[in-house]
C-alpha cells in the first residue's frame, strides 16, 4: 500500500490552490488542537499535528512545493519506464550513488527550504497576531475614549441639574424671605394704626374729661352765684 503523500495529509488534491492548503492546514490545526477536550492526552493527535504542519511548510512555499512534486512524480512513475529513459551508460552502481547523492543534496535543499518556509509561516503568523492585538488596543481605546466622554456628558447633564436646582432654592428662599417681609410690614402697619387709634382714643377721653371738668367748675360757679354754695362740687 503506498504511503500518503502530503497532499494526501491535508486531505487536498495535488492541484490545490494556496488558500485550499492554508485554510485546509488551519482547519485540521483547529481540529487537532490539545486543548480540546477530546484530544487531550493522545499521542496519535500531536504525530498528526506535526505531520500536518510539516506537509504545510512544504506546500506553502512555491519553491519546495515544486521541488515536491517533481519528487512526488518521479515517484509515481514505473520503474521500466525510468530504466528505459536511462542511457545504457547508468550502470546500477552508478545510479545508485546518484541517486544517493540527489537525495543527500535534495534532503539538504529540502531542510533548508523547509526551514525558510517555517520562519516565513512563524512571521506571517506573528504579524497577523501583531495586527490583530494592534486593531484589538485601537478598538479598546476608541471604546474608552467614547467611555469617558459619556461619563464627561454625564457629569455636565448632573452638574447643570445641581445648578438648576440651587437656583430654584434660591429663588423660592427670596420668595420666602418676601413673603415674611411683606407680612412683618404689615403687622407693623396694623400695630402703629392700632397704635394711633389708642392716642386718639386717649386724647379724645382726656378732652372730654376736661370738658367734663370745664363744665363741672361752670356749673359750680353758678350754684354759688345762685345759691351762695356750690352743691354739685
Amino acid at each position: 500500500m503506498a504511503s500518503k503523500t502530503l497532499y494526501d495529509i491535508l486531505e487536498l488534491s495535488s492541484n490545490a490552490s494556496d488558500d485550499s492548503i492554508r485554510a485546509a492546514y488551519e482547519r485540521l490545526s483547529a481540529k487537532l488542537d490539545p486543548a480540546r477536550p477530546e484530544n487531550a492526552g493522545k499521542t496519535e493527535v500531536k504525530f498528526k499535528a506535526e505531520a500536518i504542519k510539516e506537509a504545510f511548510l512544504t506546500l506553502a512555499n512555491p519553491a519546495t512545493r515544486a521541488q515536491y512534486d517533481k519528487t512526488l512524480a518521479a515517484r509515481s512513475q514505473p520503474a521500466v519506464e525510468i530504466l528505459e529513459e536511462i542511457e545504457p551508460f547508468w550502470t546500477i552502481p552508478k545510479l545508485t550513488v546518484l541517486v544517493l547523492i540527489v537525495i543527500i543534496v535534495g534532503g539538504y535543499y529540502y531542510k533548508h527550504q523547509r526551514e525558510e518556509t517555517r520562519l516565513a509561516a512563524e512571521k506571517a503568523i506573528a504579524t497577523a497576531k501583531a495586527k490583530e492585538a494592534q486593531e484589538q488596543a485601537k478598538a479598546e481605546e476608541v471604546q474608552a475614549r467614547l467611555e469617558l466622554a459619556k461619563q464627561q456628558q454625564e457629569r455636565i447633564q448632573d452638574e447643570q441639574q445641581r445648578r438648576e436646582r440651587d437656583a430654584a432654592l434660591r429663588q423660592f428662599s427670596a420668595e420666602q424671605r418676601t413673603s415674611a417681609g411683606s407680612d412683618l410690614a404689615r403687622t407693623q402697619r396694623e400695630r402703629t394704626e392700632q397704635q394711633q387709634r389708642q392716642r386718639e382714643e386717649a386724647q379724645a377721653t382726656a378732652a372730654a374729661r376736661q370738658q367734663a371738668a370745664r363744665e363741672k367748675a361752670e356749673l359750680c360757679r353758678l350754684e354759688r352765684q345762685r345759691y351762695g354754695r356750690a352743691i354739685s362740687c
